[in-house]
């Protein structure tokens, strides 16, 4: 849906408009929602500041699901009988708080498992049926990520430091990439409705197939590490002779697909479109990645990669004259 913008008085004004037609005009215009959206808004800091008070009056795990399964109730309840679209925002918001509070209980609940891919694979489960029921892109691209923990995969943080981990960048760059095809694929067949949905959860695949492809270019892969990480260090000699026998797929394999996917990608996706864009992006990390990890930051280096980059920014324009003078 496209959106204009007239200034009905200055076109009445400069003669562009009548004042009937520029009457019959501002009839049609959509209506001002900006203070339903305050309200959806203070609404919904609203029950944060409720939730927030609950929990620290009574901090146990019931309170956090008693409190996310209002909030879905609340959400749907809205979602239905609500009047139009007034409260549009403020379930959605609720759908938001209530599946991540309900992943967030059963994380906690089934924390102390022998292994992590069971609250994984569960905290997947709900983002991803909240996703499905409350038609949320951003459950669905949360349910993707959680998909990735159950393969060694995620995210951390500390003080002014960020991190990402991929303990199996071969197994992660198979299941994601077959995932994110699988989504396109059914994106072209699907309705219209699931459109944003499949299309936030298949783009967070492949950002995390490009994220499998940097790990495995920097340090490659040692094939079943991800089940040494929650005892590698309680018994260190045993992963040792461990990792001397497993399956190890060394950096230039990764280093090499990396490239031939973004080229690809690249070159044969629409143009301007989320998949030509990202690899061209992922692109120039890799090259920087490579770059700095092969030769490092030394003057020498530095003054022919500064002419490189020189003589590729003049080539380019001429590249892409040649390219689409053949398409």
């Amino acid at each position: 849906m496209s959106i204009i913008r007239l200034d009905l008085a200055a076109l009445v004004k400069a003669g562009s408009l009548s004042a009937d037609e520029a009457a019959r005009l501002n009839g049609l215009a959509l209506p001002d929602r900006r203070g339903g959206l305050l309200v959806n808004v203070l609404l919904i800091f609203g029950a944060l500041a409720v939730a927030a008070a609950a929990i620290a009056l009574v901090p146990n795990a019931g309170t956090g699901l008693f409190l996310a399964v209002s909030a879905l109730a609340g959400a749907e309840g809205l979602r239905r009988f609500g009047p139009g679209e007034e409260f549009k925002v403020l379930s959605a918001g609720l759908a938001l708080m209530g599946t991540l509070g309900l992943a967030g209980w059963v994380a906690w609940q089934f924390g102390d498992a022998p292994s992590a891919t069971q609250p994984a694979l569960l905290v997947t489960m709900v983002l991803a049926a909240g996703a499905v029921w409350f038609r949320s892109a951003f459950l669905a691209a949360l349910g993707v990520v959680a998909l990735g923990a159950v393969f060694g995969t995620g995210s951390g943080y500390w003080h002014a430091s960020y991190a990402l981990f991929v303990e199996e960048p071969a197994l992660t760059i198979f299941v994601f990439g077959a995932l994110a095809a699988g989504l396109y694929a059914v994106r072209k067949r699907a309705a219209e409705a699931w459109s944003g949905l499949l299309t936030a959860a298949a783009r967070t695949a492949m950002f995390l197939v490009h994220f499998a492809f940097w790990v495995g270019s920097l340090w490659g892969d040692v094939i079943g590490d991800a089940g040494w990480s929650g005892n590698r260090y309680d018994d260190y000699a045993a992963y040792e002779a461990w990792e001397k026998t497993a399956l190890t797929v060394p950096e230039w394999p990764f280093s090499i697909g990396w490239a031939g996917l973004a080229i690809a990608l690249a070159m044969l996706t629409r143009r301007g479109g989320f998949l030509s864009v990202s690899a061209l992006v992922f692109l120039g990390i890799h090259g920087y990645t490579q770059y700095f990890e092969t030769f490092g930051a030394e003057p020498v280096t530095l003054l022919i990669a500064g002419l490189t980059l020189v003589a590729l920014a003049v080539a380019t324009p001429r590249l892409m004259k040649l390219w689409k003078g053949g398409a």
